[in-house]
């Protein structure tokens, strides 16, 4: 065995997804494992990851979904970590730690790690990830009055409404696991993506992977779960730092599997679920 890590290209693509299809996920088909690579957001400066070769074949992956985001006015790059597999006879040769720390090198990029095997948790802290997020806060349809809010679900009229930095956000989901709502009131409006999922006692999750307007949201959560839900067992979930002050009528609930992060520039308010491995893969957030 001679070994070497280096940097993932688009030849390399169909022999990642056959490792991801054969030895990491095989219930995930060739296509679903393809959708990793569909986007292109970072078309300027792409990464895709990193594979470790050995006499020409992929004997492991590293991946990156890469994104360049606006936040608070400036344009930040953003990395999400997905698909961390090593063939096991090339396991306990340091090569998964130095994937990771070589993944996360930059410091002017922000990385993220949404969906986390649970038994990986120590790993990344080791490697100099932080803990992003350990709870969310659930919100149930209970029947209160409310004024002054509307939810738009309908495509063309998101498009219509949303400014410049919403539309590109919209725009950059179509056709992945992600749905868009637009929430309106007089003055002012905010954009969600939402992951939507049975879990626990089938109960339906509409999930908040982002949100324009964080102000708003964190106002109106109560208020947007109400207009948003169907009825039934069904709740509204967003990530605990997604809110100031946990809103009113949240229920908190603890994450079975904790986000990570790595970042100088971002605030983790600002680190959401977007442009990720779930809406690629169509995961199930824990």
């Amino acid at each position: 065995m001679n070994p070497i890590i280096r940097k993932a290209e688009r030849e390399d693509v169909v022999g990642i997804c056959r490792l991801l299809h054969s030895r990491m996920n095989p219930e995930f088909s060739m296509e679903r494992w393809l959708g990793l690579f569909a986007p292109d957001w970072c078309a300027d400066n792409p990464d895709i990851g990193l594979v470790v070769e050995d006499d020409g074949a992929i004997v492991g992956f590293h991946g990156h979904i890469c994104s360049s985001r606006l936040i608070n006015g400036h344009r930040e790059r953003f990395v999400n970590f997905t698909s961390w597999y090593l063939m096991r006879e090339y396991r306990g040769q340091g090569l998964g730690s130095e994937l990771v720390r070589l993944a996360a090198s930059d410091p002017d990029v922000t990385y993220s790690v949404v969906s986390l095997s649970p038994k990986r948790r120590e790993h990344y802290r080791k490697l100099g990830l932080d803990v992003l997020e350990e709870e969310r806060l659930l919100w149930k349809k209970d029947g209160h009055a409310y004024d002054n809010l509307e939810v738009v679900a309908d495509p063309e009229e998101i498009r219509r409404q949303a400014n410049p930095n919403e539309l590109r956000v919209f725009e950059d989901h179509q056709g992945f696991f992600a749905t868009p709502v637009l929430v309106t009131t007089r003055c002012t409006q905010c954009l969600l993506l939402l992951s939507r999922a049975l879990k626990g006692d089938d109960v339906l999750y509409h999930d908040v992977l982002y949100r324009s307007n964080a102000r708003l949201f964190s106002d109106r959560v109560h208020d947007i779960a109400e207009a948003l839900l169907p009825e039934g067992k069904c709740v509204l979930a967003a990530d605990r730092r997604f809110v100031d002050n946990d809103g009113p009528g949240a229920q908190v609930e603890r994450i079975k599997a904790p986000r990570f992060c790595k970042s100088s520039r971002v605030a983790p308010a600002d680190i959401d679920l977007a442009y990720s491995e779930v809406v690629l893969l169509g995961l199930k957030l824990d």
